[in-house]
């Protein structure tokens, strides 16, 4: 059996290299099948050199480094049909968890919210940036991958944009902003310029355009301007003071009727508690809007307006949201007599409202007017009980 000495292993490696294999890995293989042939095939006393060059000719039909071409080859059409594939049943299972968490919401199903952020989710941060990897390799021209890289983008921001806006988070408009600036002011005028060029793709850039500038318009008509977005502030804030107008004369009528009633039943001190809380909700969800806890008269002066925006609950409120939901729950098993007194009205006979679901999902606009009439229907309650 021959005997390869370190020396020949040099020799070897530098010829593999010197043929134009540069990945070392691929280098490190082709010594070990090399040396093992030689070491097997070759007798202890034969020429070395000789049969190693008729043994590395076995490894190519031309050259040398056309074996780490079909190499590379191998790997990225591997790694293409992973994408590919993962692209495929990412964005399959979008469009399912979309069209699923529509059907959801306009039933009010449970689970629509999840659903909606899954499918919007998946298809901007998995299915959109593996169609640009894959699609950008078909690309030769450099300005055609820039093209592309602002379509896909835009798509994620208007996909991120909306799925923002659905869940009353911020800096959705931000992200609404960001996509018309890259779909009109950049992708568009790139696509134009470059494809109205050629005489072949000229139908097709012009149709391609124009929907484009349909998509913009389509969203920008769905905003408000900041004259809008004003006059829509003050008259949600003027609409609660004059609701917290109206639950303080309510609370004024109560106290002037309890002050003969000395009764204090166990729904009274519910009630007591139930306003109590509605009132530190509401307290918290003003400074979450405005910066101040009350606000003032000259609110208009001061610009302290109630937007229509959302973006959930601290730690605190949301220990807050389910104490008062319990609160309601024991309110109503004290109160079975009378219809008069269900705090959740029933929807067609059938369950309850989830008055979760509606702090979950309404602005915070919509939660004050619910804290409100909560307020409203338990006081109204608590004056019927004692004038009785």
């Amino acid at each position: 059996m021959y005997r390869i000495s370190d020396q020949q292993i040099d020799y070897i490696l530098n010829d593999i290299g010197a043929r134009g294999v540069e990945m070392e890995s691929l280098q490190q293989n082709l010594l070990d099948h090399v040396c093992c042939i030689i070491e097997n095939n070759l007798e202890e006393n034969g020429d070395f050199e000789s049969f190693y060059k008729k043994t590395i000719q076995t490894f190519y039909k031309d050259e040398l480094w056309e074996i780490e071409e079909e190499t590379l080859l191998l790997l990225t059409y591997k790694n293409y049909y992973t994408m590919k594939k993962v692209m495929i049943t990412s964005g399959s299972f979008s469009a399912a968890a979309m069209i699923f968490g529509i059907l959801f919401k306009f039933m009010h199903w449970p689970g629509a919210s999840a659903l909606i952020v899954l499918g919007i989710s998946t298809s901007s941060l998995i299915f959109l940036p593996l169609l640009f990897l894959l699609k950008v390799r078909d690309k030769q021209q450099v300005i055609d991958k820039i093209i592309l890289a602002f379509g896909i983008l835009s798509g994620i921001l208007l996909s991120l944009s909306i799925l923002f806006k659905i869940m009353h988070w911020p800096y959705s408009m931000i992200l609404g902003y960001s996509a018309v600036i890259s779909l009109g002011l950049i992708l568009l005028p790139l696509f134009f310029i470059t494809g109205i060029k050629k005489p072949d793709e000229k139908i097709n850039t012009v149709t391609m355009s124009i929907v484009m500038i349909m998509i913009c318009g389509l969203w920008l008509s769905l905003i408000r301007s900041p004259q809008g977005t004003k006059a829509l502030g003050i008259k949600n804030t003027t609409v609660f003071l004059i609701n917290e107008q109206i639950v303080a004369n309510e609370r004024k009528l109560n106290d002037e009727l309890s002050k003969n009633d000395t009764l204090v039943n166990e729904s009274t001190e519910i009630t007591n508690r139930i306003i109590e809380l509605c009132d530190q909700l509401k307290s918290s969800l003003v400074f979450m809007e405005t910066g101040v806890s009350m606000i003032p008269e000259d609110f208009e002066d001061k610009e302290l307006y109630i937007s229509d925006s959302g973006g959930g609950f601290d730690e605190k409120q949301q220990s807050n949201i389910d104490t008062l939901i319990a609160l309601i729950k024991e309110y109503n098993s004290k109160t079975e007599g009378s219809p008069l007194n269900k705090i959740l009205p029933n929807v067609k006979n059938k369950a309850n409202i989830d008055l979760a679901y509606r702090f979950d999902n309404d602005t915070h606009v919509e939660v004050l007017k619910h804290l409100t009439q909560i307020q409203l229907i338990v006081l109204q309650n608590e004056r019927l009980r004692v004038s009785k």
